[in-house]
């Protein structure tokens, strides 16, 4: 019972930070969340020791909990991971890739481009994080898939936040259909180029980002 509560409070912190309700800088209450959520402050403390393992949040003698601002180094670390991890992921996923599971995503990354539609309503229902996940899920190696769980909380909480990621949201999908294309067409080798293609422009657009809203960077 206390690992669930745990586990909640950690996804009700999560969602609250990566959506920005929780901005970089405001101070947690161990025990104003404890009291939203109904819970005892253990599983909230024990939620907390989990985000500051992920760099999402900070712990001060005498100040608090606090909110980490988005780090442009950890930015940088974070798609440098990514880029050694996930071609990885793509090689040994690939024999077991879903082609009518991979017509889905790009069904749905098309009707986005078309729509002009990037809106993120939550963090499993994100596109982003939901397809790069598939890839991770199905090569079958479960530190892997945690560790990409964690780079990925950094990557949406750029994303969804920064006004200016609008547009860079629209040609990320389009990067996405690139990489289904290249699956679907069984290039492998093509398929992991589209993904280092796609996290390279990334890069580039968060450090633009970065200037945007620069009192959340560091």
């Amino acid at each position: 019972m206390e690992t669930s509560k745990r586990n909640q409070a950690y996804d009700y912190l999560r969602k609250q930070i990566v959506f920005c309700k929780m901005r970089p800088g405001d101070t947690i209450s161990e025990k104003i969340v404890a009291q939203e959520l109904g819970f005892s402050r253990t599983p909230v403390r024990e939620a907390i020791n989990k985000l500051v393992e992920e760099g999402l949040v900070q712990v001060f003698p005498r100040k608090g909990i606090i909110v980490s601002q988005i780090s442009l180094h950890g930015l940088n670390d974070m798609l440098n991971s990514r880029l050694l991890v996930e071609p990885y992921l793509m090689h040994c996923a690939f024999d077991k890739l879903d082609l009518e599971a991979l017509r889905t995503y790009r069904k749905d990354a098309l009707s986005r481009v078309e729509r002009d539609c990037f809106e993120v309503v939550s963090i499993q229902d994100d596109f982003d994080y939901s397809f790069h996940m598939y890839f991770a899920r199905l090569a079958g190696n479960r530190y892997l898939e945690g560790f990409m769980d964690t780079l990925l909380a950094l990557s949406q909480r750029t994303r969804i936040f920064l006004p200016s990621q609008q547009e860079r949201n629209a040609a990320s999908n389009r990067e996405h259909l690139a990489i289904i294309d290249r699956a679907i067409a069984g290039d492998e080798e093509g398929a992991v180029q589209a993904i280092r293609t796609h996290l390279e422009n990334s890069r580039i657009s968060y450090m633009e980002a970065s200037q945007v809203q620069a009192d959340y960077f560091c």
